[in-house]
């Protein structure tokens, strides 16, 4: 079993918010045979996807590849976190951040966890 597609229909985006509300572009074509171009990127999520409008606008002639739907991995399933440290017990540490500061941090983090759990899952 390939766990990275265990819960997906092929070619439909996982239930989301953004799927319900998204108006869905009709798939692509698939790419037969050869095909040239100055850079071919592997990946439709944010990094390829910037990277393939970025490199066209300069005028490269480029090939952007994805095996699902433009935005199906990561990049289209936001977990919700927050970056504010490893772990909590961080808050007690010393450091050149101020002690309050790294509560609200921490609050931040597992208010976040709390409302992925809660309300964004239904």
């Amino acid at each position: 079993m390939n766990l990275l597609f265990a819960n997906d229909q092929r070619g439909a985006y996982p239930a989301s918010w953004y799927a319900a509300t998204a108006t869905p572009l009709a798939p692509f074509a698939p790419l037969l045979g050869a095909r040239r171009a100055d850079v071919c990127i592997i990946g439709g999520g944010y990094t390829g996807l910037s990277a393939a409008l970025h490199l066209a606008q300069r005028g490269l002639d480029v090939v952007l590849l994805e095996t699902h739907r433009v935005g199906f991995g990561a990049s289209g399933r936001n977990g919700g976190q927050v970056g504010s440290g490893q772990r909590l017990e961080q808050v007690n540490k010393k450091g050149n951040e101020s002690r309050p500061k790294k509560e609200r941090m921490a609050n931040i983090k597992k208010n976040s966890a709390f409302f992925q759990q809660n309300a964004c899952m239904g």
